[in-house]
C-alpha cells in the first residue's frame, strides 16, 4: 500500500486549462465564486492534513484533502468526510479500481461538555473510518477517539482536535494487504458546512463498503476472524438412563414333596 503522494492545491483543475493565465484567471474566479472557507479545497481555513500511524511498523500514511464537508443533525451530533480522491471518483458509477486515496469519516455523536462528560483524549466522542483505495484494492479501518471542539456543530466552519484515535483494519476485499496494523489516526479538523457535498462522500463510503466482502472480526486466542467459524452441531441429548430390575438374591426353596 504506497504513501500516497501530495497533491498541489491546483490538482482538481481540468486538465484542458492551458496556459498559466487561463489557470490563474480560473482559479480567482473560483475563489470569488465559492469563497476561501466554502468550497473545501481551497484556502488556509480548512483541514490541512490527516494522519494514520502504525504502532508497529511505525508507517505513516497522510492525506491532503481535497475535498472535506460535513453536517451536522444537531448540536451533539455531526458527520465529518475529508478525501484526496479526484472529483470523477464520487460518480454514481465510477470504477474505483481506476483511483488511488483515501475518504475519511468522522462521526460525532457526543460534544463533550465540562463537568458533564469527560474531557480527555482517552474518553470517546467520535467514531472513525479511513477508507484506502490503492492499486485496485480496497481497505477499510476503524476505531474510535476524542474530539476536542472548536465552535458548535452547526456553524458555517467546525471541527477541534482529533488524536490518538485507536484504528485497526475492519473490512477490505481479497486482494488488500494490511501493511499497517494497529494504527492511531489524528487530525487537526477545520470543516466548511456543506450538505450536498458531504452526502455525496457518504455515498461513495457506503458504495465502497458493500465491496468489501470481508469483514475482519477482533481477535480470538491470536487469531484474526476473517472468516466466521463453523457451527457446532448442537449435541444430541444423552439417553434416560437405563433402569435395571431388582434381582431375587434369596435362594429359591426347593419344592416340598
Amino acid at each position: 500500500m504506497p504513501r500516497h503522494a501530495a497533491r498541489r492545491r491546483d490538482a482538481a483543475l481540468p486538465a484542458f486549462l492551458g496556459s498559466d493565465s487561463v489557470r490563474i484567471g480560473v482559479l480567482a474566479l473560483l475563489l470569488a465564486s465559492c469563497g476561501l472557507t466554502g468550497c473545501g479545497v481551497f484556502g488556509s481555513s480548512v483541514t490541512r492534513d490527516a494522519t494514520l500511524t502504525s504502532f508497529d511498523a511505525g508507517t505513516v500514511l497522510t492525506i491532503e484533502p481535497k475535498f472535506q464537508a460535513y453536517y451536522a443533525a444537531d448540536p451533539n451530533t455531526a458527520d465529518f468526510y475529508l478525501s484526496d480522491l479526484p472529483a470523477e471518483a464520487f460518480a454514481d458509477d465510477a470504477d474505483l479500481s481506476r483511483f488511488s486515496g483515501s475518504l475519511v469519516h468522522v462521526h460525532m455523536f457526543l460534544a463533550p461538555k465540562a463537568g458533564s462528560t469527560p474531557i480527555a483524549f482517552s474518553a470517546n466522542s467520535v467514531t472513525v473510518r479511513h477508507l484506502i483505495i490503492a492499486e485496485g484494492q480496497l481497505g477499510q479501518y476503524s476505531g474510535g477517539g476524542f474530539l476536542l471542539p472548536k465552535g458548535t456543530a452547526g456553524d458555517s466552519s467546525f471541527g477541534g482536535t482529533l488524536k490518538d484515535a485507536s484504528m485497526r483494519l475492519t473490512a477490505r476485499t481479497p486482494g488488500f494487504v494490511d501493511r499497517l496494523g494497529a494504527a492511531e489516526f489524528e487530525s487537526g479538523l477545520k470543516v466548511p458546512k456543506d450538505v450536498s457535498r458531504a452526502k455525496r462522500m457518504a455515498l461513495l463510503m457506503e458504495r465502497a463498503g458493500a465491496l468489501m466482502v470481508i469483514k475482519s472480526r477482533p481477535k480470538i486466542l491470536g487469531k484474526d476472524q476473517d472468516v466466521a467459524a463453523p457451527e457446532q452441531p448442537a449435541e444430541e441429548p444423552a439417553p434416560p438412563p437405563t433402569v435395571v430390575p431388582e434381582m431375587n438374591t434369596k435362594p429359591e426353596e426347593a419344592p416340598k414333596p
